[in-house]
């Protein structure tokens, strides 16, 4: 979020930008602790995106995780490695 928001600018830039960071990052972690699924389908990712997603995975940040849609992408033999690691792994995404 903090790199994304630095391309933003706010009435009080200084001042706002770690009040939103905080926040944005707040609400989003709360919010994806809370999904029992994810759709991450048809949007070109290759290894690099699923090695990504994988340490947040593994992280445990989705715990209620039932279910990962990633079909039409070009995820190859080390993104799946990925992926197969972080969600085997203790903690990482039991439900899936």
């Amino acid at each position: 979020f903090a790199a994304e928001l630095e391309t933003k600018s706010f009435t009080n830039g200084k001042q706002d930008r770690p009040l939103l960071i905080a926040q944005y990052e707040a609400v989003f972690n709360e919010q994806f602790r809370k999904a029992t699924w994810l759709k991450y389908r048809g949007l070109c990712w290759g290894d690099a995106e699923a090695a990504q997603l994988a340490e947040v995975i593994s992280s445990g940040a989705a715990p209620q995780l039932e279910s990962l849609y990633m079909h039409y992408n070009s995820i190859g033999n080390e993104g799946c490695k990925a992926l197969a690691a972080a969600i085997g792994k203790e903690g990482g995404a039991p439900r899936l």
